[in-house]
C-alpha cells in the first residue's frame, strides 16, 4: 500500500482526473479510499480540539459516516442521470472515487496553528481547501460516471440539497436546545449533523447558516 498510496495521494492532491477512473475501477483498493476518509477525518477533527477533544472526536466520527451517505446519494442520482450507453458504475467505484476526493482535507490539521495565530487567516485556508475538495468531488463523479458538467453538478448539490433538507430541521432544533444548560445530548447531534454536511460541500455555509440560528436562537431566548 506505501508508495502506491502516496503516490495516489499526490495524484489527488494534484487533482488528476485520470486517478478517479483509476481507483473507481473494479480491481481499485477500498483500504486505501478507506485510509483517505480516516486520514482526513483525523484532519477534520483537529479544528474541533480547540473547542473540545470530545467535540474533535464527534466531528471525526462524523466525516467518516458521512462518507457512505455522501457515496449511496451521488451513486443513486448519478445512476439517473447517466447516459443510457455503458455500464452502470457500482456503489464501490463512486465510494472509492469520492474518497480519495477528500485527500486535500488532511490540510485541516493546519487549524492546531493557523487558528492560534490568526482566526480570519484559518478561516480563508479552510475555504480554500473546502473549495480544493469540491472540485476534487466534481472531477471524481464526473469521472466515475461518466456525466457532463451540467449534470455532474445536478448530482453532487442534488444531493448536497437533499441531505441539508434531511439535517436541516434537527440542526436547527437541536441547535436552539444546546443553548440551554445541560442538554449535551443536543450539542453532540448538532455537532455530528454538521460534520456529515460539512463532509463535501462545505465551503463555510453550513458555517453562515449555523450563526444564523444562533443568533435567532438567542433573541427569542433572552
Amino acid at each position: 500500500m506505501g508508495s502506491g498510496f502516496i503516490n495516489r495521494m499526490l495524484r489527488a492532491l494534484r487533482l488528476e482526473a485520470s486517478l478517479y477512473r483509476e481507483v473507481s475501477a473494479a480491481d481499485g483498493d477500498t483500504r486505501q479510499a478507506a485510509l483517505v476518509v480516516l486520514l482526513t477525518a483525523a484532519a477534520a477533527g483537529a479544528e474541533g480540539v480547540w473547542v473540545s477533544v470530545s467535540g474533535a472526536g464527534i466531528i471525526a466520527i462524523s466525516h467518516v459516516a458521512a462518507w457512505p451517505v455522501w457515496a449511496l446519494g451521488i451513486w443513486l442520482v448519478g445512476a439517473r442521470l447517466k447516459a443510457p450507453k455503458g455500464d452502470a458504475s457500482g456503489f464501490w467505484q463512486v465510494a472509492r472515487a469520492i474518497a480519495f476526493a477528500q485527500a486535500p482535507g488532511v490540510f485541516f490539521a493546519t487549524s492546531l496553528v493557523l487558528f492560534w495565530i490568526s482566526a480570519p487567516l484559518w478561516g480563508t485556508v479552510r475555504t480554500l481547501i473546502s473549495v480544493w475538495v469540491l472540485v476534487g468531488t466534481f472531477l471524481a463523479v464526473r469521472e466515475t460516471l461518466g456525466l457532463s458538467n451540467g449534470r455532474t453538478l445536478g448530482a453532487l448539490f442534488g444531493v448536497g440539497a437533499a441531505i441539508a433538507v434531511l439535517l436541516g430541521p434537527p440542526i436547527v432544533f437541536v441547535t436552539v436546545w444546546a443553548l440551554l444548560p445541560d442538554l449535551t445530548l443536543g450539542q453532540i447531534v448538532a455537532t455530528f449533523a454538521y460534520g456529515v454536511f460539512d463532509f463535501n460541500l462545505g465551503l463555510g455555509l453550513i458555517d453562515k447558516v449555523m450563526n444564523l440560528i444562533l443568533d435567532v436562537a438567542i433573541e427569542l431566548i433572552v
